[in-house]
């Protein structure tokens, strides 16, 4: 959608508000929706109380806003059950319409399955925008292209230290050095460290994570630079055991979810549900 954003304000705020509620907004929560001229969605947002939220724009000092503002005609709105389905709709309705003004959850995030196998002595993992039928084991699904990948790199990285035992981060591979992790690579693995690393990717025990931080702390590294890198990656692992496979555990727990997968469309509305549990 091209807008002239830019356009002067011919009325004040607060008349333009008043026109372009055909109805007034209840007392209720909802979700509100702002039309420009051509009935174009410019914006989609939500309300614990969709009168005092849609009034307000009355008043709004955001010069983003007063322009937003210059173009609406209609403002329409939906009374929902609660605060939790109003955001449920929200998120649904700026994914599938990514009206202009809207900037959370407009733009598309990747979502990644990381998929296991053992190959010969080696296990191979894999990440992949879907479940991967033909490796035994699959995880997910995470949200975040970086997250995700350093994630999963940083794993990689310590475990290939723990089976190697180099003394400088100079001896990893080129393919673990690189700025984003592979797509698809091969450790070596005993038994023992492959359950670890199935619970922690489950998000049912933090233990690998535990053992990993426990053979950083205990290492003699040839060089500084080596320690704090080695920081750095327990640092992403942390972060990413925490939003990844932790929460998706707390989810599929909390909401009695019968599959061990969470499919990418669904991930979101699950958050949002069980933080309004936890809350």
């Amino acid at each position: 959608m091209n807008l002239d954003l830019f356009e002067p304000i011919s009325v004040t705020q607060k008349e333009r508000i008043n026109t372009a509620m055909v109805e007034t907004p209840p007392h209720e929560p909802g979700v509100y929706t702002m039309y420009d001229r051509k009935d174009d969605v410019l914006y989609v947002g939500k309300a614990k109380d969709l009168y005092k939220r849609v009034t307000s724009y009355r008043y709004s000092k955001s010069r983003k806003v007063q322009r937003m503002i210059a173009h609406i005609h209609r403002i329409g709105y939906e009374v929902c059950k609660s605060e939790t389905d109003a955001i449920l709709l929200e998120n649904v309705l700026i994914r599938s319409l990514r009206p202009p003004f809207n900037e959370v959850n407009k733009k598309p995030e990747t979502y990644y399955f990381i998929s296991t196998a053992r190959i010969g002595n080696k296990r191979e993992f894999r990440l992949s925008m879907r479940p991967m039928n033909d490796y035994p084991k699959c995880y997910g699904c995470f949200k975040g292209h970086l997250r995700v990948r350093r994630g999963l790199g940083a794993l990689l990285k310590l475990l290939y230290v723990k089976d190697s035992k180099i003394d400088s981060a100079h001896y990893l591979p080129s393919q673990l050095l690189k700025r984003i992790t592979p797509m698809r690579y091969q450790v070596n693995l005993s038994k023992t460290n492959a359950a670890l690393v199935d619970r922690f990717l489950r998000g049912s025990s933090s233990a690998m994570l535990e053992m990993l931080e426990h053979m950083v702390e205990s290492m003699e590294f040839r060089d500084k630079f080596t320690l704090n890198f080695m920081e750095n990656e327990l640092d992403l692992l942390r972060v990413f055991f925490t939003v990844g496979p932790e929460r998706n555990y707390l989810i599929k727990k909390e909401l009695g979810l019968e599959s061990h997968l969470i499919p990418q469309d669904q991930l979101d509305d699950l958050h949002v549900l069980i933080n309004e549990r936890m809350n």
